[in-house]
């Protein structure tokens, strides 16, 4: 998988919390939907740690917007969502791999939700995930 720079959302981004990705991808004019096999791609190295028992999960959005700041994309629409369990956020690795939808505008963004159970908590791992034009199959 080659990457780049300006089709990164995150690079070794670090969260405990829901946050947004740290980078807007301005995809140019159009729908770059599944015709142009672009493909989302969402890894975390070094993994999550996760304390307590009870359930952790973190919502992948993928969401889009006509217009954006430096900072903000201005209305976003989410046109995906991937979630990713406990045991992934624990193992690392690819989270997620999948091509981009239809339905995509200029710019985007990743907002990774962060849902935690009673007395849990994550940590230490961070995410790197972008666009590419095909998802390595083998880690």
């Amino acid at each position: 998988m080659i990457l780049d720079a300006q089709t990164l959302f995150s690079k070794a981004q670090a969260f405990t919390a829901t946050a947004a990705s740290t980078n807007i991808v301005d995809l140019g004019e159009g729908d770059a939907g599944p015709s142009e096999r672009l493909s989302l791609f969402v890894t975390a190295d070094p993994p999550f740690t996760v304390t307590g028992v009870n359930a952790a999960t973190i919502t992948v959005e993928l969401q889009t917007a006509d217009a954006a700041t430096a900072a903000a994309l201005t209305s976003p629409v989410t046109v995906a969502s991937y979630l990713v369990t406990k045991d992934a956020i624990q193992a690392g690795g690819k989270l997620v791999a999948a091509r981009l939808p239809h339905g995509m505008k200029r710019y985007a963004r990743l907002n990774y939700v962060v849902t935690l159970g009673a007395s849990t908590t994550i940590a230490d791992g961070k995410i790197t995930a972008g666009l590419v034009w095909d998802v390595q199959s083998a880690e």
